[in-house]
């Protein structure tokens, strides 16, 4: 059925919705505030066009634009549909309105969305101190918790680990989260992230999952808002999971697709490219880095970019794979994302060595996924069956042709593509 919206301002102050539905003549006006009718399709993932449409009609309105709860939700529901461009211009306007200016409930709300804004646009150094000055403030509210989740998740791509760890430590977030707490999807998420990025993909994979189900209870289905699904296939993968990482990539893929955000389908397209492993994962991978350039979501694309350089080196395409590390580099450079700098900088290095120092041997290979899925180096001898001392020569083999000085560096060093 096809159905056009028009938002009117009503004496109440909100926008009120009118929704012009096939086989009526005129609009029929429906009890309902146009920001909530733009988060909640959102959250449904559809209508990706209405949402748009109407979140720009709210953040327009001199009424509704004024509400916080408002225009948080359409700010929302801009950053959902990669609409990043208009999500900042608006926050720059509602910056200098004097009303926002004098409440510190509303200094948040569009401190929280510039700090989301600049974490996708790549800039998660930018991002960190706006999150870190609004725990500081203490401003009681239901947001609290998501301040504290976006802190955590933009901690792990900044590669602060112990940092991310702590602030859930500091707030009784490591164990059990209590089914009331603000925001628990996303604190489940970025506590999995850390996880993850700590090398503990079990528990990374149970934290994506449990965020899951309460997205499923709480009528979520779509993947923009968090990608669990993708983040809990890359998990899996580095576990060799790869049937359920193909299932979870596929699965969030069709999601996705529904929704046509191009960072939400290219973080699908990214998973599934490398759970199937592949004559198309490079194609692919080829597909999520063209989305994420096309999104300008600049984080997605560096870890993109990476894999893809891994997938072609282990093809002995190493020009292709220098390539796409030297884009990575460009990309880090520009956004002032120092990790991923590092990083590109680091394979850069090892493609510039002998090639036969740059390849880790199967056994090598095999011996790092597991000291990096958190195995001890008696686990890995009883997996592998070898000695202890054969498995301590394989690691420092392997840290020394890829230039980490230890099993922490292998997250980072020893890319998932390589899996």
């Amino acid at each position: 059925m096809s159905q056009e919206t028009n938002a009117r301002a009503e004496p109440g102050g909100h926008l009120q919705l009118a929704i012009c539905r096939a086989g009526t003549e005129r609009p029929q006006p429906e009890d309902v505030c146009a920001a909530g009718q733009s988060i909640r399709l959102a959250n449904s993932g559809i209508n990706r066009a209405m949402v748009l449409q109407l979140a720009d009609a709210v953040l327009r309105s001199d009424n509704c634009g004024a509400d916080v709860d408002c225009v948080w939700s359409a700010l929302l529901s801009l950053i959902y549909a990669d609409n990043l461009l208009a999500a900042n211009e608006y926050c720059r306007r509602l910056s200098r309105r004097p009303g926002w200016l004098r409440s510190r409930r509303h200094q948040h709300t569009l401190l929280l969305a510039q700090a989301r804004i600049r974490m996708f646009s790549g800039r998660p150094a930018e991002a960190a101190p706006l999150l870190e000055s609004l725990l500081t403030r203490k401003v009681a509210g239901p947001l609290d918790g998501l301040t504290i989740a976006w802190l955590v998740e933009t901690l792990v791509h900044l590669g602060e680990i112990d940092r991310a760890q702590g602030i859930l430590l500091d707030h009784d977030l490591l164990g059990r989260i209590d089914t009331d707490f603000p925001a628990r999807a996303h604190v489940l998420a970025a506590r999995a992230a850390s996880h993850i990025a700590a090398g503990q993909f079990s528990h990374g994979i149970d934290d994506y999952r449990a965020c899951g189900r309460m997205l499923t209870t709480t009528n979520v289905c779509n993947p923009a808002v968090i990608p669990w699904r993708s983040k809990a296939a890359l998990g899996a993968i580095a576990v060799h999971r790869f049937d359920l990482a193909v299932a979870l990539a596929e699965e969030e893929l069709a999601a996705a697709r529904r929704w046509g955000a191009p960072r939400t389908v290219g973080c699908a397209l990214h998973a599934l490219a490398i759970a199937r492993r592949g004559e198309k994962s490079i194609p692919l991978l080829e597909q999520a880095v063209e989305l994420f350039e096309l999104a300008q979501t600049h984080t997605e694309l560096m870890q993109a970019l990476y894999d893809l350089s891994a997938l072609h080196i282990e093809r002995d395409d190493l020009a292709v794979g220098r390539s796409k590390l030297e884009a990575v580099e460009a990309v880090a450079r520009v956004s002032g994302n120092s990790l991923w700098l590092r990083r590109a900088e680091a394979g850069l290095r090892r493609l510039d060595s002998p090639v036969e120092s740059v390849r880790l041997t199967r056994q090598e290979l095999k011996t790092a996924q597991l000291a990096r899925a958190g195995y001890s180096n008696r686990q890995i001898a009883r997996t592998l069956c070898l000695q202890v001392r054969t498995v301590e020569f394989h690691l420092s083999s392997a840290y020394r042709k890829l230039r980490i000085s230890g099993r922490r560096e292998l997250v980072g060093a020893l890319s998932v593509a390589a899996s």
